[in-house]
């Protein structure tokens, strides 16, 4: 049994000494069900927040106002809320009232998903009023209750109906599918963050291609942000979805993605930055647009070895695989050029500034200069030459070269 499991079903055995009802419900219902080792444990009790406190000291109140907080117990963090009822979602993401309430099958109704609509006591019996079960049967995502009224609600669960569709393979309810089109304005005061960490789940599921593909067909960009605001997004996928399931990381589908969306690799950083990703990762992702954009494809030898000493062999031939997805070069080209790589990667001399053979001191020295801002491009430069093979990495070679560069006309 998981730390985690062992962790709630503590919470909830002491929830029910205590004289409350307690259940396991949500996602790890639906997980436990397909056969699948949930990643938390999420209790769902009639037990006010505040009987949950004094209940377990040290419980930290993460979401008070919806009735959420958290547990520890076995060393592991439990999220416990009281079943409540919802109204008013005025901003189409959060309820405007909370009540709670002591029934279990009216806290389970304001859920998105029949699959997410389960709950299981600490017996093993599940309790599944809205059939989730059935529908784990039929692989079908479908909204509890009217699918209207669940979007309107909260429009994020859209977006998630088409993560789960990446996620577990399953199709989507003809009546919520219709009613994500129906709704899709419903989207526009959507966080940034809260779209992006769901694209960032699609792009870990192992075909995501299928799913993402449901975003032109039913015209969500125009309304999604913060795609909507942007004025390159292209009416049909520029080139087609399908080559997004042969990339292996998250990185490398972003920027397949984008540029399938007609994003122009010089506004790769631009977009990305406006998805709220971490700025670590947009870094790498521009580089692998310019790689993947360049312009002739093949690069040459020589403009070869500059992408791998800029930004390394791995993150080079991450790049190039790019090409057969947006149809730039056939897939055998780009695995013999990929080849090509790792040996002009093993002739280049040295690839870092650190292998030259004198350091930014004594180049200043040598040159009877004071270090300063023309340093750093003259070392890049020696740097490049050595690496490329034009001249030897010795002293001598390094301060003619560097003293060539120095001069006004150089």
């Amino acid at each position: 049994m998981s730390a985690n499991r062992e962790a709630a079903l503590k919470t909830m055995k002491k929830l029910e000494r205590a004289g409350y009802q307690a259940f396991l419900v949500g996602g790890c219902v639906r997980d436990r069900l397909r056969g699948v080792e949930p990643a938390d444990y999420d209790v769902a009790t009639d037990a006010h927040p505040e009987a949950v406190m004094a209940l377990f000291p040290g419980t930290a109140p993460t979401g008070l106002a919806h009735g959420t907080v958290t547990v520890t117990a076995e060393g592991a963090a439990v999220e416990v809320t009281t079943f409540r009822r919802e109204a008013g979602y005025s901003d189409h993401r959060r309820p405007d009232e909370v009540q709670f309430v002591s029934d279990l099958t009216e806290d389970l109704a304001r859920r998105d998903f029949t699959i997410n609509a389960m709950a299981e006591d600490l017996r093993g019996q599940v309790m599944d009023p809205f059939g989730g079960q059935e529908d784990l049967k039929r692989k079908t995502i479908r909204a509890v209750g009217e699918p209207l009224e669940r979007f309107t609600e909260d429009a994020l669960r859209m977006v998630r109906a088409i993560r789960f569709h990446a996620q577990l393979g399953f199709t989507i309810d003809p009546r919520t599918e219709a009613a994500i089109a129906s709704c899709r304005e419903n989207l526009r005061p959507l966080a940034v963050e809260r779209v992006t960490a769901e694209l960032d789940k699609m792009w870990k599921a192992p075909h995501p291609a299928a799913s993402i593909s449901l975003l032109w067909m039913h015209g969500l960009f125009c309304c999604l942000p913060p795609f909507f605001q942007w004025d390159s997004i292209a009416d049909q996928p520029q080139v087609p979805l399908s080559h997004l399931d042969r990339f292996p990381d998250s990185d490398t589908r972003w920027v397949f993605f984008l540029l399938a969306c007609g994003v122009e690799a010089d506004k790769i950083g631009m977009r990305l930055e406006s998805l709220r990703l971490p700025s670590r990762s947009v870094k790498r992702m521009v580089a692998l647009a310019q790689i993947a954009a360049y312009s002739p494809a093949p690069p040459t030898a020589e403009e070869a070895k500059r992408w791998m000493l800029e930004y390394g062999g791995d993150l080079y031939r991450e790049g190039i695989s790019l090409f057969p997805g947006l149809e730039r070069l056939g897939v055998e080209a780009t695995e013999r050029l990929s080849q090509d790589a790792v040996g002009w990667l093993e002739v280049m001399p040295i690839l870092r500034r650190e292998e030259l053979a004198l350091d930014g001191q004594e180049l200043a020295d040598s040159l009877h200069r004071v270090p300063g801002p023309w340093l750093k491009p003259m070392l890049e430069h020696l740097l490049e030459q050595v690496a490329l093979g034009r001249i030897p990495n010795t002293k001598q070679a390094l301060i003619e070269a560097g003293e060539a560069f120095g001069k006004p006309d150089s």
